[in-house]
């Protein structure tokens, strides 16, 4: 697998752990997954299979497990800080879809410094572009404030040069990094 679509939203670059990014930059980071309905699977190949924007269909070998983060290899390593299900252990493969994200800052933070925590790091280069300009819904919250989503049946992405984290979407736009892997 040597290129993937990844997802960034702007508070993660707002935080100061990036820059923005823009088509054409090499940056070096790791890759976080989430994976709430993974099932237990048969050893087999490693493949992930683009579903849509971020999220992949992946049959992944579990390479790394501690009590509050857990990694998987789908041909790319990434790592969801998360208590592992009862089923995961070292070895052990699992199943189904995932989204697959840029490190927040949990691994370059902290994770790595794990005893045993695999190299999760990967030069990338930004092949290409997407913004998420999905239209917002506003529902009144049963504390009485205001929560906002996306409204899927419209999704709208749009073709970027680069990320505008403080000022598109009043700061609170999503990103899919088209991008191509380097060597770890």
């Amino acid at each position: 697998m040597r290129h993937i679509s990844i997802g960034i939203d702007s508070w993660i670059i707002q935080d100061g752990n990036y820059g923005d990014f823009a088509v054409g930059d090499l940056k070096k980071f790791a890759l976080e997954f989430v994976g709430e309905k993974l099932t237990p699977s048969t050893p087999g190949e490693r493949s992930a299979q683009l579903l849509h924007t971020s999220v992949y269909r992946v049959r992944a070998e579990v390479i790394f497990v501690d009590t509050k983060v857990w990694v998987i290899d789908f041909g790319l390593r990434a790592f969801w800080e998360s208590e592992p299900p009862a089923f995961v252990q070292v070895g052990s493969w699992v199943e189904g879809d995932v989204f697959v994200g840029i490190d927040p800052f949990f691994y370059m933070e902290y994770l790595h410094k794990i005893p045993d925590m695999p190299n999760l790091y990967y030069d990338w280069k930004v092949a290409a572009m997407l913004r998420d300009d999905t239209p917002w819904l506003s529902a009144v919250n049963e504390k009485g404030g205001v929560t906002l989503t996306r409204a899927p049946a419209r999704a709208q992405w749009t073709q970027v040069q680069k990320t505008l984290a403080w000022e598109e979407g009043e700061g609170r736009s999503s990103y899919v990094l088209e991008c191509d892997v380097g060597d770890v």
